[in-house]
């Protein structure tokens, strides 16, 4: 049985909000760790830890609005209705696999069958784009058939 698109983003969104959460979490703890920091004798060594731990919450802090703004950009994908030619929010079943087209994340698994988040953007993508069932594309020296375009 084909994978269906609202499965597919529906275990994007899961995928998408543990790591969320995960990087919140983190981002509370390396703030509770640098609120923890009492200025010690050490002085210069106080100062470079505390650097440390600040560029480590700008990254995470990064990374969560990555995340945050992946999970906006997958809410947004249009899920409805069959279209002729693959774009944004098809989800399309080629002879080498299937392939949602919307955010860049990569293999995901819904149900025991592996589908590739890819976004428009991606060389796939790229090669995708427009395409109709039937048609084959060739990507990287490597050529494949549509299948269908859900």
């Amino acid at each position: 049985m084909p994978l269906l698109k609202h499965a597919v983003v529906r275990r994007l969104t899961e995928l998408l909000n543990t790591r969320i959460d995960a990087c919140n979490e983190a981002i509370v703890s390396t703030r509770a760790a640098f609120a923890s920091d009492t200025k010690s004798s050490a002085g210069d060594k106080h100062e470079v830890g505390r650097a440390m731990v600040q560029q480590e919450l700008d990254k995470l802090e990064a990374q969560r609005a990555k995340l945050l703004q992946l999970r906006q950009d997958l809410k947004q994908l249009p899920l409805d209705g069959l279209p002729e030619r693959v774009g944004l929010g098809s989800l399309v079943v080629t002879d080498q696999g299937t392939y949602l087209i919307g955010i860049a994340w990569g293999a995901v698994d819904v149900d025991g069958e592996v589908c590739y988040a890819i976004s428009l953007a991606s060389p796939m993508g790229q090669a995708l784009k427009g395409r109709t069932a039937g048609e084959t594309v060739l990507v990287q020296r490597r050529s494949l058939v549509v299948l269908e375009v859900l």
